[in-house]
């Protein structure tokens, strides 16, 4: 996520055993908009090549956990514990399951309280930000097939990523596949609706309480605009097909989801500003840098990418101008910053790890993208992107692949050093 983003904590949900099968999600929420809660049935079934006894569950420590069953659960152990990484306190459940099953189901019923950062009088925001959803430590990019139901007062209206299955008063059913942290629930009175539609492109905008401005028709046609590049440089094997902007008007942060989505919460928003337009670029960019792991270095395969995709943008629209600053401002925070390889994101402050997993990642990429070329460099972005490549390994065998041995070991060397 951009600079303007400070992820706030979110609980987590451990598989001890690394598998790799995909796992099905179905969250019943209920959301209370006039006293600013929820409640919310979670039902994990967990997948995994080999036999799975233990699950270990971390959650926000504010959520009231009601109850924990499941149709092999033996016994549960609870304790407090800090995370580094995520700077605060969480309650991590250890569950011991009777007999060793490729497949485990586990439902939490839970409920609390949204931070003040995720609410108005008149609306609510469940996002991946809110903190409000289990989740799985070093696969939280790990797509899993999602049912949400959401449950709201009838003077009420809810979106998500994509447009609901079902509706009737006071019901809303979304469908999906998308990582765990990215299922979104927004409730708010009513939503104005801008849409912006062409042959193989459908771009959706959903503002919260308020009417359309002349800013938000903007930011609908510089979506398109990007969106048209991106696919061009990045999506040509998986290009964007429609996309969705969510404005709640918390004013908080923007971020962008690998469910062709973004919620950008900022009311004075305007892409006539090249920073907020930088903004747009590396957000929607997210569509394709979402897969390196959330807590290690190789997050700086979602950040670095999206930041130097935002600039490459900014560049394409003749904007080079801001694009040499913007390449200025990273090369100077980059010649302090420790190496990207083996980073310790549990350590340091934050300043630090925006240095390392934002701003030296960028400026490695340009220099990789000066010895390659644009064609060689771009062919790299399209078959990272398709790959979905979530490891620093992955990526130096896929560079190799594309162009050479040499030019992967001066890749290796300016990542480690």
């Amino acid at each position: 996520m951009f600079k303007r983003i400070m992820l706030t904590s979110l609980g987590w949900l451990a598989l001890c055993l690394a598998c790799r099968a995909t796992n099905t999600v179905a969250v019943d929420l209920t959301i209370r908009p006039e006293t600013h809660s929820f409640s919310c049935r979670y039902t994990l079934t967990a997948r995994s090549p080999a036999a799975l006894t233990r699950l270990a569950l971390n959650l926000n420590k504010q959520l009231r956990v009601e109850s924990v069953s499941g149709p092999h659960l033996r016994a549960q152990t609870a304790r407090l514990f800090y995370d580094g990484f995520q700077k605060d306190t969480l309650r991590q459940l250890t569950l011991d399951f009777t007999g060793a099953r490729r497949q485990q189901t586990l439902t939490i019923q839970y409920s609390g309280q949204l931070p003040k950062r995720f609410y108005t009088d008149s609306l609510a925001e469940l996002t991946p930000y809110a903190n409000w959803l289990p989740n799985l430590p070093d696969r939280e990019y790990e797509p899993v097939r999602y049912r949400l139901t959401v449950h709201v007062p009838p003077a009420y209206q809810v979106v998500s990523t994509h447009p609901p299955r079902r509706t009737r008063s006071g019901y809303y059913e979304f469908a999906g596949t998308a990582p765990n942290i990215e299922i979104t629930a927004i409730a708010a009175r009513y939503f104005t609706r801008l849409a912006s539609a062409a042959p193989g492109l459908a771009v959706v905008l959903y503002k919260a309480n308020q009417s359309a401005t002349a800013a938000d028709s903007l930011l609908l046609r510089q979506a398109r605009r990007i969106i048209t590049y991106q696919n061009q440089i990045i999506g040509r094997r998986d290009p964007i097909r429609q996309f969705t902007f969510l404005l709640p008007g918390t004013n908080r942060n923007a971020g962008g989801l690998l469910d062709n989505a973004a919620v950008i919460t900022y009311p004075d928003f305007d892409t006539r500003d090249p920073a907020e337009l930088l903004i747009l670029a590396h957000e929607i960019s997210h569509k394709w840098w979402g897969y390196g792991t959330w807590n290690d270095y190789n997050n700086w395969l979602n950040e670095g990418f999206a930041v130097y995709s935002g600039l490459l943008y900014l560049r394409a629209a003749g904007d080079t101008a801001s694009f040499r600053q913007g390449l200025a401002k990273r090369r100077a925070s980059a010649a302090t910053a420790p190496a990207v390889l083996n980073f310790d994101v549990r350590q340091g402050t934050y300043a630090t790890f925006r240095q390392v997993m934002y701003d030296k990642p960028t400026i490695i990429l340009y220099e990789l993208h000066q010895r390659l070329g644009d064609a060689p460099f771009f062919r790299i972005l399209t078959a990272t992107a398709a790959a979905r490549i979530s490891t620093t390994q992955a990526f130096l065998e896929l560079v190799e692949r594309e162009t050479n041995r040499e030019t992967r070991d001066w890749l290796a060397l300016q990542l480690s050093t």
